[in-house]
């Protein structure tokens, strides 16, 4: 080669070298006409939204700007993401202006989520952008787009492949899935993500999206079938999930035939899924199947997915519970592993074969042997959730050699577990933020666990016995939100473990051995939070409740069961945000304080005390009140007779004390009211007939407090492979442990009579309707019009001086479990109709004066024996050992034959009988004197008895003979 021509060589390399570091050199120089569309789209976003934080664009060089991406060839921006941006909520929401989007034209991906975003500007829509003829990638989710043209304008720009309108609640709520899937299908989408989107109705047709890989249609309102739907000719589908509707019927077995599919979720819906009739042994490729919370039924071996050998997540959770699992060494390694109320009834030696597990669920299937925590944790170092809680394991619980550093989530609890809590935990598992060991038999002291990280600690129902003082001692930094040592024997005072009343959000104590009086540094709370709840009910404490209490912005306070004794603070009633007070069962006295409008009551339970002077009727007439218990007391004067018509008052329950007058008519002006307990007083009048409207609006509780600790980013493993922008998650439940306040409302304490005893019910307060006014000194009639509360469960009007009949409207009450009307003085029959009552568990009207035939013993009358009908003189019939008289059967008048609305006076027999004979005897003197003055009438008698006599004789004669001689049997 010539010496020019080398040359020549040489300079050309060096021009094409100096041309590529010329053009990568200006690589990251945006186009300027592209860079003053991203400040203009800045602009407006933040004049719409101020408090957006959008990053700092400066310079001349946008493609290096955050958020930004160019290409580095063209340097035209193909790539936008401003999803996510943190904005004060109440800046509200945005009416976005499509357009100024339009000079980027070789955008390819645009991400707007979470903007709060409800629609486009007049003349500004999303169909604006068919123009951006490269916008492959668009991402509007986790907005608020309400706008019925949406779906028609994104339709429109041919250019999509992948779409996610996930988390936009309201963007389907008029039931267009048909219209969508229609102008959707005429796309070539090949990822489309409508999760929680207000879709309702059936699944439309799918088949015409032959492009798709990816679609969701999770956490929405769908029911009906999904076969015919055109499911299985999406021979590209790769990733499908329906999870989270109302899908129901058999599963189309040919989704086991579509051999590209990676991902399948079908959770929490109502499929019924028998297998192993539906299998995946096809689909090769698969690593995540969850059938969970849907109708498994049959049985299923392990070894049936051998097939699926890249499998990584397998979910069988069912609620069924006649689910079988043949376990067997499993042929893959799986990171997540539910199977959470199957019937496994073995020892879980078939993971022992596992090392790649995060999350596992063995819960409620049945597992004996010794707990498996030991060589679960040795050999899958990055476990982060383990969930064992309600099987049969027992023995000790013993922890790995080696420290286990990934461990978040241990759930142990309601299994028969024993021995000492190992003094290690906190060292071997140090990253462990719940732990959860209620329920078994653990015993002796608690030592050494650490709370830096724990959130959740639930060591409640064991036999664990130490000094409170001692567990939780004052040097102690960190504790966890959530601490509950209920139902043990821990004992001493709380006057030293300062800490421990202070820094926890929940704290619960009660059912121990705690003594000791309220310390004053219960009021020095330090916790920055609204949600504290505070129960040392059922133990020793003594003295008085301290004034500062009621400056402590609890949620829920109980502190019954204990000796605490004075008078209740003054101001206690203007709590600002306890809406759960429980003092009841202590030695409290004086008066109760009024209520202030301020104040956020909804429950409160001050039975069982000392209490006295007058109910203050501040506490009735507030739009918050749910319920008030004051039994048991000393309260005296009359009832309120002012009531406030906005109350929402549902159960009161004032009965044992020493209340009088009538019962006020205003009291039938609580339409929400489900329980009213006013017995044990001394009540006098009748009862009000307006005492029906009671309860007449059928409404259920609605607690403001429904907080429950939640940490859904415990165990969020994230599908890194999938299509899905949003990238499915293997596990999405977090930690959902902790305590939830409408527990405590049904565990309200409410004490109530029904079935002759006296009993404590907590899933009644939301189910009972009961009206008790027994042992008063009510007069009059029942009124009839009682019939008309066909809601009642509990009536209970026993030991008043009650007068008249049983109204027969009673039988009326067909959902009436318990019927108490005895020691009054009710006269007349006990209505027939009662036998209606088909429900009933209890009944009695002893101690009356009624009269006549006892019920049928039929059906639930054949349980209740003579002490339901004792001390009435004048009643017979079994069970009573008296014996009614050989009369023909009376038929009582029935309600259609009266003309008061069912009521019928009593019958008194003596005056029945005594009618009888008196119509006898004027019948035969009236016929014998007729006799004596027709002589013709006489001879006529007299040949009648000669022609007939014998045969009159003959007849009798062989009557008598008939029944006096047994009749014999072949």
């Amino acid at each position: 080669m010539s010496y020019n021509s080398t040359a020549m060589l040489l300079a050309l390399v060096l021009l094409l070298l100096a041309q590529w570091t010329s053009v990568s050199g200006s690589g990251r120089r945006c186009k300027e006409e592209e860079r003053r569309a991203l400040l203009h789209i800045k602009a407006e976003l933040l004049q719409i939204k101020p408090s957006l934080s959008f990053p700092e664009w400066e310079g001349e060089e946008c493609c290096g700007w955050e958020r930004v991406a160019c290409d580095p060839i063209t340097k035209h921006v193909i790539k936008l993401d401003l999803g996510g941006l943190r904005a004060n909520y109440f800046d509200g929401e945005m009416l976005l202006n499509a357009t100024m989007f339009l000079p980027l034209r070789q955008l390819t991906s645009l991400s707007l989520s979470g903007l709060n975003i409800y629609g486009c500007k007049a003349g500004a829509g999303f169909d604006s952008w068919s123009s951006l003829r490269m916008l492959k990638i668009l991402d509007l989710s986790s907005n608020n787009l309400i706008n019925k043209r949406i779906i028609s304008s994104l339709a429109k720009v041919s250019s999509l492949r992948v779409l996610d309108l996930g988390n936009n609640m309201n963007i389907f709520e008029d039931n267009v899935s048909v219209k969508v899937m229609t102008e959707f299908g005429a796309l070539k989408l090949e990822v489309v993500n409508l999760r929680s989107c207000g879709f309702s109705g059936s699944l439309p047709y799918l088949g015409d999206w032959s492009s798709l890989k990816a679609l969701s249609l999770a956490s929405n309102s769908l029911f009906g079938t999904i076969t015919s739907k055109g499911l299985c000719r999406l021979k590209n589908l790769e990733e499908l999930d329906l999870s989270d509707n109302h899908f129901a019927g058999n599963l189309p077995p040919c989704i086991g035939n579509l051999s590209s599919l990676k991902l399948v979720d079908l959770a929490d819906n109502q499929f019924r899924v028998r297998l192993p009739t539906l299998t995946f042994e096809r689909v090769v490729s698969l690593r995540y199947l969850s059938l969970s919370n849907n109708q498994l039924e049959g049985n299923l071996s392990i070894i049936s997915l051998s097939n699926n050998s890249y499998l990584e997540v397998l979910g069988l959770s069912t609620n069924t519970l006649n689910f079988q699992v043949e376990v067997v060494n499993l042929p893959f390694q799986l990171q997540d592993l539910e199977l959470a109320n199957c019937i496994l009834n073995v020892e879980p030696d078939f993971l022992y074969s596992q090392h790649k597990l995060r999350v596992l669920d063995l819960s409620n299937t049945r597992s004996k042997g010794h707990v498996p925590a030991l060589w679960l944790l040795e050999n899958n170092t990055n476990l982060i959730q383990l969930d064992l809680h309600k099987n049969f394991f027992t023995g000790p619980l013993q922890l790995p050699l080696l420290t286990h550093e990934s461990l978040s989530i241990l759930d142990i609890s309601d299994n028969n577990l024993s021995g000492e809590l190992p003094v290690d935990i906190s060292t071997k598992l140090p990253q462990l933020h719940s732990l959860n060991i209620s329920k078994n038999c653990f015993q002796g002291p608690v030592r050494n666990i650490s709370m830096i990280y724990m959130i959740f600690l639930d060591l409640s129902m064991n036999n664990l016995t130490d000094d409170i003082q001692n567990t939780f001692s004052t040097n102690l930094t960190y504790f966890p939100a959530f601490l509950d040592l209920s139902n043990n024997n821990f004992y001493g005072s709380l006057n030293n473990p300062t800490n421990l009343l202070t820094r926890t959000t929940e704290l619960l104590l009660n059912d121990n051995n705690i003594s000791g009086e309220l310390p004053i540094s219960i009021c020095n709370t330090s916790m920055d939070t609204m949600e504290k709840i505070l129960d040392i009910s059922n133990n020793e404490l003594r003295g008085v409740l301290p004034h500062c209490i009621v400056n402590i912005e609890y949620w829920v306070l109980k502190l019954s069961g204990n000796y605490l004794e004075g008078a209740l603070p003054s101001e206690i009633g203007s709590m600002k945000t306890l809406w759960l007070l429980d003092l009841s069962n202590n030695k409290l006295s004086g008066s109760i304080p009024p209520r202030t409008n301020n104040s956020a009551f909804e429950l409160v339970d001050l039975s069982r005390n000392n209490l006295s002077g007058d109910f203050p009727i501040t506490w009735l007439n507030m739009s918050t009140i749910q319920a008030i218990n004051i039994r048991k007391n000393n309260l005296s004067g009359k009832l309120p007779s002012w009531i406030d018509k906005k109350s929402n008052l549902k159960v009161l329950q004032a009965g044992e004390n020493m209340f009088e007058g009538h019962i006020p008519e205003q009291i039938c002006q609580f339409k929400y009211l489900r329980i009213l307990d006013l017995s044990h007083n001394n009540l006098s009048g009748q009862i009000p007939p307006c005492i029906i409207h009671m309860g007449l609006e059928n409404s259920i509780f609605s607690f403001n407090g429904s907080w429950i600790y939640s940490d859904d980013t415990v165990g969020e493993l994230k599908f890194n492979d999938a299509l899905l922008p949003f990238n499915k998650p293997i596990i999405w439940r977090g930690d959902k442990s902790g305590i939830d306040i409408l527990e405590y409302a049904e565990n309200f304490g409410l004490e109530l009579k029904s079935k002759g005893t006296s009993d404590f019910y907590g899933y009644k307060l939301l189910l009972e309707f009961l009206l008790d006014l027994s042992s008063n000194e009510l007069v009059g009639s029942i009124p009839k019009e009682i019939g008309q509360m066909s809601w009642l469960i509990t009536l209970n009007l026993s030991n008043n001086y009650l007068t008249g009949a049983i109204p027969y409207s009673i039988s009326k009450l067909r959902q009436l479990l318990s019927l108490d009307l005895s020691h009054n003085s009710l006269t007349g029959q006990i209505p027939r109709e009662l036998t209606k009552l088909t429900s009933l568990e209890a009944f009695s009207v002893a101690y009356n004066n009624l009269s006549g035939p006892t019920l049928d013993m039929k059906a639930q009358f054949a349980t209740f024996d003579n002490r339901s009908y004792e001390g009435n003189p004048n009643l017979c019939g079994p069970p009573l050992s008296k014996s009614c008289f050989s009369y023909p059967d009376i038929k009582l008048p029935s309600p259609n034959e009266t003309g008061d609305d069912g009521e019928v006076g009593s019958i008194d027999f003596l005056i029945l009988f005594g009618s009888f004979a008196l119509f006898f005897v004027v019948s035969f003197w009236g016929f014998m004197a007729v006799l004596f003055f027709k002589r013709n009438w006489r001879y006529a008698l007299f040949n009648l008895v000669d022609e007939h006599g014998n045969l009159i004789y003959l007849w009798v004669f062989l009557f008598v003979r008939k029944i006096r001689i047994p009749r014999r049997h072949n």
